[in-house]
């Protein structure tokens, strides 16, 4: 009989924040996939290790996925991580792969549950609590108020994109572009169209909070969520 995939997401960072299923089906498979060459490498990884008892145990299947956008690339390497996984999956294993937040939401695990699925094995995405969610938390923010609207936008690629969002905009991933977003932002506050809150590593220990864009470092890590609320 065929094995079974597990998308797992594993929170924004906060071990506490996995659910009680994702904790079972880790705790349940035979085997980890992680988004990164090694588990000492792999964020998702340490935050479950601090959540499943005997993690360590368990084989690895490493899918080292780089931070480009270069679509032919990632698909080769997304290819060839699927097949390993497969070729695991025909012999009867159950493996969980780990994604930080929510697999849904921007997760390089779909690439994955995709071509499982097309190959005719079974697949299944485990929710987890969303970055953004315990951002607004973190901020003690509402994300969204009776009808207000809410935009969920690749930073990366829509720092000039925001005034053509109404209600609450989060921008996640923003990466190289942070200081452009920043910049831009700033230019929305004083103008009186919106007002912009941050948290870098929310749920890890080195997590930060920044109520006010300008605290924001312009060489924010890549684990850096934006709120922008309208005024």
């Amino acid at each position: 009989m065929g094995g079974i995939l597990y998308g797992v997401g594993v929170g924004p960072g906060d071990p506490e924040l996995l659910t009680v299923k994702a904790v079972k089906k880790i705790t349940e498979c035979d085997m980890i996939g992680i988004p990164a060459k090694e588990a000492a490498s792999s964020t998702a990884y340490q935050i479950v290790k601090e959540a499943v008892a005997g993690l360590e145990e368990k084989p690895i299947i490493a899918v080292p996925i780089p931070m480009t956008s270069d679509v032919e690339k990632l698909s080769v390497i997304y290819d060839e991580g699927s097949e390993r996984i497969l070729k695991e999956l025909r012999t009867g294993k159950k493996i969980a792969f780990l994604n930080l937040g929510d697999p849904t939401v921007y997760g390089s695990y779909m690439e994955i549950h995709e071509r499982v699925l097309r190959a005719g094995c079974q697949a299944e995405i485990i929710s987890g609590v969303p970055s953004f969610c315990a951002v607004a938390a973190a901020l003690s923010i509402p994300l969204g108020s009776r009808k207000e609207r809410i935009h969920i936008l690749p930073g990366l690629h829509c720092a000039q994109e925001l005034e053509g969002y109404a209600g609450t905009r989060i921008l996640m991933k923003s990466g190289e572009r942070t200081a452009e977003i920043k910049e831009k932002l700033l230019e929305l506050e004083e103008n009186g169209k919106a007002k912009a809150s941050a948290v870098m590593n929310c749920g890890m220990k080195n997590q930060k909070v920044f109520q006010k864009m300008e605290e924001l470092p312009e060489d924010a890590g890549y684990f850096t969520t934006i709120l922008v609320k309208e005024m």
